[in-house]
């Protein structure tokens, strides 16, 4: 039987970077990953500069697969384009960049265990026992990082309502001739459903390309992205994949006695934009602090004690994300005036780049919304 101070359980961002704290600050630390790295993983592979922000470590050059600073944005014959004079986003491919945050943590002193997959989570008086596929290990401290399907949620919350976990299909596709040529910066594509947008991200010699909707909409979420992808002369030539998005901003219990909740798992995702990746980073730099606290304190890490964790989360981004649902049920009860808004004026997607920039947030834009909605729309909020 392995014992630690810490097992994190999943290689994706969240875990990754808590591996990698708690490893720094002395912790014996084994991040458990199901796959062997690098996985393929259903993302756009969309890193905003406010994630970035969050790294204290630069993404290497040669995993950046494009810069975008220019956003474009399309609401059936309505057309905007905003230019930054700094990135948004970047792009690149999640199953390099989870590798190289795995190899930060593993660097760092944390163990790596790929292939080992969690089935069951137990906690106990004497700390908290985790069964994989072929082995048993023990801890003080875990961390749930292992996604939206989360096996270690399940010692800490309810699943997931059907309701709030919005939806998303994506693809990449080899660069093809056109002859209209790919235009600098990201596509976005709004009006399909209420709340959902399709998008187009070029990178180095392929496209991401995929679509996005709340729950409501998820029935024939395939052949829309099918019908996209042939209106603008894609053709498939890998797996489209499929997966869900937990919509952050609502309150769900992310500790229990000995464990932590981060990234998906937790429910931290935007759920204005299906951002994951910053709230990943956050919250796994949090759960890492709560850890390395309460166990170089001796402190029991029971579930009070953790409590602290969620409350930092609340103050750190939780507060922003409940705006950010907010906006994202406007659009869902109100699509035509909102989607109206946005592009009788440059102010409020201006306002979402900064967002993704890190300069202001949801609850600026959440602000705005409020003075500039019609009398009507304001009387029924």
């Amino acid at each position: 039987m392995g014992k630690y101070d810490v097992i994190v359980v999943g290689g994706g961002p969240a875990g990754a970077v808590a591996a990698r704290e708690c490893a720094r600050w002395g912790l014996e630390t084994v991040l458990l990953e199901k796959e062997f790295l690098p996985r393929p993983k259903i993302c756009a592979g969309a890193i905003s500069a406010a994630a970035m922000n969050l790294l204290d470590v630069p993404i290497p050059p040669e995993i950046i697969e494009a810069r975008c600073s220019v956003f474009h944005g399309f609401y059936g014959a309505r057309q905007i384009t905003i230019e930054l004079e700094q990135d948004f986003l970047v792009l690149v491919s999640r199953d390099i960049f989870d590798f190289w945050l795995v190899s930060l943590a593993q660097a760092s002193g944390a163990e790596v265990k790929q292939g080992e997959k969690v089935i069951a989570v137990d906690p106990g008086a004497g700390g908290v026992t985790v069964r994989t596929s072929g082995r048993v290990y023990t801890a003080r401290v875990v961390i749930g990082a292992d996604g939206v399907y989360s096996t270690v949620a399940r010692a800490v919350r309810k699943p997931f309502f059907k309701k709030d976990l919005a939806f998303c299909v994506c693809s990449e596709i080899g660069t093809v001739e056109r002859d209209v040529p790919w235009q600098e910066g990201v596509e976005v594509y709004y009006g399909l459903t209420p709340v959902g947008y399709r998008w187009i991200f070029p990178k180095r010699n392929r496209v991401s390309t995929g679509l996005g909707v709340w729950p409501s909409c998820t029935k024939t979420v395939r052949a829309a992205f099918l019908d996209f992808l042939q209106e603008k002369g894609l053709v498939v030539d890998r797996r489209i994949r499929g997966g869900h998005i937990p919509l952050g901003g609502i309150s769900r219990p992310a500790v229990n006695d000995g464990i932590i909740l981060a990234g998906d798992a937790a429910g931290f995702a935007d759920p204005f934009t299906g951002e994951g990746i910053r709230y990943a980073i956050a919250s796994g730099r949090l759960a890492a602090a709560a850890a390395v606290s309460l166990l170089s304190r001796s402190v029991p890490p029971n579930r009070q004690n953790l409590g602290v964790y969620e409350r930092n989360c609340y103050h750190s981004f939780g507060a922003d994300l409940k705006a950010a649902l907010f906006i994202s049920r406007l659009f869902q009860y109100f699509p035509r005036v909102l989607l109206g808004m946005f592009f009788n004026s440059r102010e409020p997607f201006a306002e979402s780049l900064q967002i993704l920039q890190g300069h202001t947030d949801y609850r600026q834009l959440y602000r705005w919304l409020l003075w500039h909605t019609p009398g009507l729309l304001r009387r029924s909020i």
